[in-house]
């Protein structure tokens, strides 16, 4: 079996807050803090020149409880799945009913019944398709999702599967907090959704849904040990809060090790890199043997407009699939992404052969 995968489409949120939109807000506030000029220059060394919001920078630092913050991010992010999903089975040349699994990944607000089941309504999805919920993966979520899916499909033979991610990671920023974390956390992501399909190549042949660029050939998950002091969230009174230690500079070094020792020496001629940050992708693609700055282009673009959470990895595969930035992908490569535990998932992966290149999605 080959099980395939579409180009993602990612929806970004409405709202564009540059990095120096943060500045600004944060001068105003407290003009005379000891450790502005360090917040300024932290926030220039993400990486991120502007991020995509679900609401203005002022109303989002209106925003004071964790209640109001947590509904404000979950309708903001809830359209910008629906939008996603929607392309992404036009796309695939699919309806609705023809999906047999829904994969969801959302962290960033807390509601009961979740971004699965509100997806079946309003997308039109079939009463009876299997749902996978995940909830706390975070800035991994695509990752594991798209592993899900595969899981799904290789146990199901001739199934579709429609991953969606959506987070409002906007929610992160508290201005009245003075953290270095929350600072930094507060300006380094943006709001999105994205969607993909995956599907069993031979099956979708027959049924003459030709759109998957690439090939799944392997997964595989990892939990660091003794890691859970680098990344985490914690929910307060005001809202979600991520937070970080000094493990947190090391981590991502920690797993390349074990990265490659799962590749055994397989080759990697390319390769997709969640955003976390400059470090992280100039590591990671060093790890992997590959040059930063010719392989790491998508990585950075995506950065550039803002950190997107568990869409991120979508958005690196979504732009190294557009024909209209990117040259056709040749020979074997890998999908990596980081979340807090410390956590990371990969896939390699191949260009399917034999598959149709969608039409070229509308410019984001």
């Amino acid at each position: 079996m080959t099980v395939i995968v579409s180009r993602p489409v990612v929806r970004t949120a409405p709202y564009w807050v540059s990095t120096e939109d943060i500045g600004r807000d944060l001068r105003a506030r407290h003009p005379t803090h000891p450790k502005l000029a360090l917040w300024l220059r932290m926030l220039g060394h993400t990486g991120v020149v502007t991020r995509p919001w679900v609401a203005p920078l002022a109303e989002t630092a209106a925003r004071e409880s964790v209640g109001e913050r947590s509904r404000a991010a979950y309708e903001g992010a809830r359209p910008l799945a629906v939008d996603a999903a929607r392309e992404s089975l036009r796309g695939s040349g699919l309806a609705p009913g023809d999906v047999d699994c829904l994969v969801t990944t959302h962290t960033t607000s807390w509601t009961v019944p979740g971004l699965d089941v509100d997806l079946i309504r309003l997308l039109g999805l079939r009463p009876d398709v299997s749902r996978v919920g995940l909830t706390t993966v975070a800035c991994a979520g695509g990752a594991h999702a798209l592993v899900q899916a595969a899981r799904f499909v290789r146990a199901r033979p001739g199934a579709r599967v429609l991953v969606v991610a959506a987070e409002a990671l906007s929610t992160l920023y508290h201005p009245r907090d003075l953290t270095l974390q929350s600072v930094l956390y507060g300006g380094l992501f943006g709001d999105a959704g994205g969607a993909v399909v995956v599907s069993d190549a031979d099956a979708d042949a027959d049924r003459g849904v030709s759109d998957g660029l690439l090939e799944v050939a392997d997964t595989w998950e990892f939990v660091l040990p003794q890691s859970q002091d680098a990344y985490w969230g914690v929910i307060e009174e005001d809202g979600l809060h991520f937070d970080s230690g000094p493990d947190a500079k090391t981590a991502a070094g920690r797993v390349l090790p074990h990265l490659a020792g799962w590749l055994d020496g397989r080759p990697v001629e390319w390769a997709a890199v969640h955003p976390g940050g400059p470090a992280i992708i100039r590591g990671t693609l060093a790890g992997l043997g590959l040059d930063p700055d010719t392989a790491g282009t998508h990585s950075f673009a995506s950065l550039a407009r803002g950190n997107l959470g568990g869409v991120a990895l979508l958005d690196v595969l979504a732009r190294t699939l557009d024909p209209r930035v990117a040259d056709a992908i040749d020979g074997e490569g890998v999908a990596v992404a980081f979340g807090p535990g410390f956590t990371a998932t990969a896939l390699r992966l191949r260009a399917a052969a034999g598959a149709a290149a969608p039409p070229a999605a509308p410019a984001r």
